[in-house]
């Protein structure tokens, strides 16, 4: 990684993108590879346009993102139905910026 490097990647498992939700990821960024089930792209100048937690509600089951001086997020879709939220909360941390 770059001075600046972000990385960001999602997934989607339960169920594939279809050309619609693909072309409007292909309108965020130029650069990413895009597939029916994955969005990757490194960042070396800029930022990415888009809002992982949008995208995650739209598309996606899983993301992780990684900037070389040490900001890491990971996050991962599940139904209400399979959580105990009570316990899921004493995991949860609040991003703060």
């Amino acid at each position: 990684m770059n001075t600046n490097d972000q990385y960001y990647e999602f997934q989607a498992i339960d169920k594939p993108l279809n050309e619609k939700q693909i072309q409007a990821l292909e309108n965020l960024s130029s650069r990413a590879q895009i597939t029916p089930t994955s969005f990757v792209n490194t960042y070396n100048w800029g930022d990415f346009k888009g809002k992982p937690l949008t995208l995650m509600e739209k598309y996606f089951d899983a993301f992780l993102y990684v900037a070389n001086w040490g900001t890491h997020w990971f996050m991962l879709r599940a139904s209400l139905k399979l959580i105990d939220v009570d316990v899921a909360e004493k995991y949860y941390a609040q991003r703060t910026c």
